[in-house]
């Protein structure tokens, strides 16, 4: 009697657990996975045309998840953050060496998102993802325009996380980045010891602190842009150019963008066993 009640007490005890742990869901697809059906059938279909298209390009795979409450997809008691990092490494989105996913995840019932992205992503990215989030798709969530806020802000994902993360060139922080020129000392100190893209975005800054050689002003800014975008078979190219905002002086040069090195898995679809460690950034409305 006394042995029966014992096991159904731990019965009950880890009943939560395991419930949990066969909760996660599986995914629909390697592109889009809408449990919520937000989505119409048609929009589904070009999203995902629009990632798979992506990451033939960049390499780099994104999935998009939507949820109603994340609590009957395994992630009762867990933060948004803990969740998709979870799921991320459940599925193993991203390639296996390169740690280069992106999990676009919305929780509509609970009004809450996260843009989570795979370990090899620099701490740059996190700020990026969040204007991504904060720009395009909160302001068409909160109006409840969900496949709006949805398409617009994955073409962005597309454009200003996995374009420059594969072609190694991530944006330039914009200006309200404005821990920017107080950090430029700490920059420049160990700019020596960090990667070839490091070191021009530490060149494009220095550039301003430069005398023009026509007008002598310390006034030149450095732009750059991507003309060909590396890939799998062959490196890309860029146009940089340097100008002075007070005389008509203007130099372009083009550099070369690293082809991208193609792991065992490939970049044709499924997934590739990649990581999160919880980088990236969320948004609630």
């Amino acid at each position: 009697m006394i042995r029966g009640l014992i096991r159904a007490l731990l019965l009950l005890l880890f009943l939560p657990a395991t419930a949990l742990a066969q909760g996660m869901p599986q995914p629909l697809s390697d592109t889009v996975s809408d449990f919520a059906d937000v989505l119409t059938p048609q929009q589904e279909i070009t999203l995902s045309d629009t990632l798979q298209k992506a990451r033939d390009e960049t390499g780099v795979h994104i999935a998009l998840v939507v949820l109603d409450f994340r609590a009957k997809y395994g992630g009762s008691g867990q933060s948004i953050e803990t969740y998709a990092k979870n799921l991320f490494n459940a599925w193993g989105i991203g390639d296996k060496t390169r740690h280069d996913g992106i999990l676009i995840l919305v929780a509509q019932g609970d009004r809450e998102m996260r843009i989570a992205l795979g370990a090899g992503f620099d701490a740059v990215y996190d700020g990026l993802a969040q204007r991504v989030i904060d720009r395009e798709m909160l302001p068409a969530f909160r109006d409840n325009r969900y496949a709006e806020g949805i398409q617009t802000g994955t073409q962005a994902v597309i454009d200003r996380l996995a374009r420059p993360f594969a072609s190694r060139n991530p944006p330039k922080v914009e200006r309200d980045y404005t821990g920017l020129l107080s950090a430029l000392p700490f920059v420049l100190f160990f700019g020596v010891f960090a990667a070839a893209v490091l070191r021009r975005q530490i060149g494009d800054v220095a550039t301003r602190f430069r005398a023009c050689p026509t007008c002598g002003r310390k006034t030149l800014r450095r732009d750059r842009v991507v003309d060909t975008a590396a890939n799998t078979t062959q490196a890309g190219r860029g146009t940089q150019t340097t100008r002075c905002s007070e005389c008509d002086y203007s130099r372009r040069d083009s550099y070369e963008i690293p082809r991208i090195t193609k792991s065992s898995s490939g970049s044709s679809g499924g997934f590739g066993g990649g990581r999160s460690s919880g980088g990236g950034a969320s948004g609630r409305w």
